[in-house]
């Protein structure tokens, strides 16, 4: 009787295990990339904008980086151990670059702020 209690119990554990491992799979497939990098580059603007009021652009600035991280970590779990296509290759580098050009926008103001520019 505690013998196959015991054995119920792993089964269900074990499926339980299965099925969260292919939640985490499918999740990763369904992820909608385009709409994410679209609101991040939403983001991205209204936190630069010039007549955006601090409390906006600093809440823009951290929905931005925290768009940015959600994706690159997708990015992450999609490719892991994965032989990628030409076609999925263009597209993780065209998500790349849009990423990289924010990130060079963003730190570019700072960068010149630091120089000193009166020689």
């Amino acid at each position: 009787m505690l013998l196959k209690k015991n054995v119920n119990l792993v089964s269900i554990f074990f499926f339980t295990m299965l099925m969260a491992l292919y939640s985490n799979i499918a999740s990763a497939e369904s992820y909608p990339m385009a709409e994410k990098l679209k609101q991040c580059k939403q983001e991205f603007n209204i936190a630069h904008k010039k007549d955006a009021t601090q409390e906006v652009a600093v809440a823009a600035k951290l929905k931005h980086l925290k768009l940015m991280k959600e994706i690159l970590t997708q990015i992450n779990i999609k490719n892991t151990g994965k032989k990628m296509t030409t076609a999925e290759l263009q597209d993780q580098v065209m998500v790349m670059s849009h990423l990289l050009e924010m990130l060079v926008a963003e730190n570019l103001n700072e960068k010149f702020n630091s120089w000193n520019l009166n020689l």
